[in-house]
């Protein structure tokens, strides 16, 4: 390769730039290559978070005494649950919506592949290009429980007391329960809200869904190894 070529164009680095952070966080489109109204990021800032937060509401209760632990898991996992159902099914209210989303003309496909116009927060296109929704009712059903399950589980195995007599450091339980947290959203966000496409793919073929597994699959596979040494 000739020295004054480079490695990426114009074009495939605008697209990188934008779907790498995607891959690496689960599926929020925060880097769009255009202006987007303030909400986009903020609504997938929420989804993104919103595991952390019933989880925290758990590990807070549990922390305060008032909750075994496997009341904790029990109730984060119910929250999430339900919110993911909640997700689901607004995603396939939007879908039933007549409005669509409309793309604006571009001829730069590779750099503003998803390019759209937004007229309200909570507008049907607005949900749609968040929630993109599943293709199958089952898998609506299946992700959802998938979902509630790893966040129960989750909270579980990230329960400050019991990382701490783990490691025995107060700074070693603080970037276990941080990167822990982070793992789960990320892994959440990609089941129930919009599946992360892999950087080197333009658009995935993904007939039965099932990409959006891998990630809850690893989690799984850690936290189960910790609940069969309990």
């Amino acid at each position: 390769m000739s020295p004054d070529v480079p490695l990426l164009n114009d074009y495939k680095q605008d697209f990188f730039l934008k779907r790498f952070p995607q891959t690496v966080l689960g599926g929020p489109r925060f880097k769009l290559g255009y202006c987007a109204p303030p909400y986009i990021y903020v609504n997938q800032i929420i989804l993104f978070l919103m595991p952390w937060v019933w989880g925290g509401v758990g590990t807070f209760l549990y922390q305060l005494g008032i909750l075994k632990d496997y009341y904790t898991a029990a109730l984060s996992g119910g929250l999430m649950l339900f919110t993911a159902f909640v997700i689901q099914f607004t995603s396939l209210y939007a879908k039933n919506k007549s409005a669509t989303v409309e793309r604006i003309l571009t001829t730069d496909i590779l750099a503003e592949e998803d390019e759209h116009e937004f007229t309200s927060c909570a507008g049907a296109e607005t949900v749609k290009f968040l929630i993109p929704g599943k293709k199958y009712i089952a898998n609506t059903v299946f992700h959802s429980v998938l979902a509630g399950l790893a966040c129960g589980l989750g909270t579980w195995y990230l329960l400050p007391n019991r990382i701490t007599l783990l490691y025995g450091s107060t700074g070693g339980t603080a970037l276990l329960f941080f990167f822990g947290w982070m793992t789960l959203c990320i892994g959440e966000y990609s089941l129930i809200v919009n599946t992360a496409t892999e950087t080197a793919t333009f658009q995935t073929q993904d007939t039965y869904e099932i990409t959006p597994l891998m990630r809850p699959l690893y989690i799984f596979f850690f936290v189960s190894v910790d609940l069969a040494h309990r």
